[in-house]
């Protein structure tokens, strides 16, 4: 599906008044959700470019990255989002609750002039939180104790956990950077926070 196709069809859509529901677009294994407007058409330009690039990163990375199959260029709700957590502000791992299976990353159509490598950090990053929300049921559905830490990862509210949980995010962000080849002001800046964090 060519995108200035849809860009145009979605633009006539709103000359008419007519609300266009969402459409979807499979792309490399994700399905990439689009609302109406030239700003979707852009999101999900952006996205395509970011997954291409997710070949270049290592293993780990690379599997964080495809993890999240919902992926929705969408404006984000009014409403408080509680059950959002976000590795940073370009995409956010969005979940009913933290005992209810499954997730999406919904970008909030702000694209502006972020890099598709800031979209393959959020990719990343976010992956690692849908990788804790399924730790989080695994453990509660054992009764493991392992899964208040989970929880506390993913409803932010334990500090220590989530010192942790940040350190082993600017871990994948580092590995992201160097295979991106991002340049070294960005490793310093990632390293000066890993240091004003205390990782290891």
């Amino acid at each position: 599906m060519r995108l200035p196709i849809l860009a145009a069809a979605f633009a006539a859509l709103m000359a008419s008044g007519a609300a266009a529901a969402p459409q979807s677009i499979d792309y490399k294994g994700r399905k990439i959700q689009m609302g109406d407007g030239e700003r979707s058409a852009e999101c999900v330009t952006l996205l395509r470019k970011a997954i291409d690039m997710t070949a270049e990163l290592q293993p780990k990375e690379r599997s964080l990255a495809a993890e999240v199959k919902d992926l929705r260029c969408l404006p984000m709700p009014d409403e408080s989002r509680t059950n959002a957590v976000a590795d940073n502000t370009i995409g956010i791992y969005t979940m009913t609750s933290p005992d209810t299976p499954g997730g999406y990353i919904r970008f909030p159509l702000k694209p502006g002039n972020l890099s598709a490598a800031e979209v393959v950090m959020s990719l990343v990053g976010n992956g690692q939180y849908a990788r804790w929300h399924q730790a989080y049921l695994a453990a509660k559905r054992n009764g493991d104790p392992a899964a208040r830490r989970y929880h506390a990862i993913l409803t932010k509210s334990d500090q220590k956990a989530l010192v942790a949980a940040e350190c082993e995010l600017l871990d994948h962000r580092r590995a992201t950077a160097k295979a991106l080849d991002l340049g070294e002001k960005r490793l310093m800046s990632i390293n000066r926070q890993s240091s004003l964090r205390g990782c290891p």
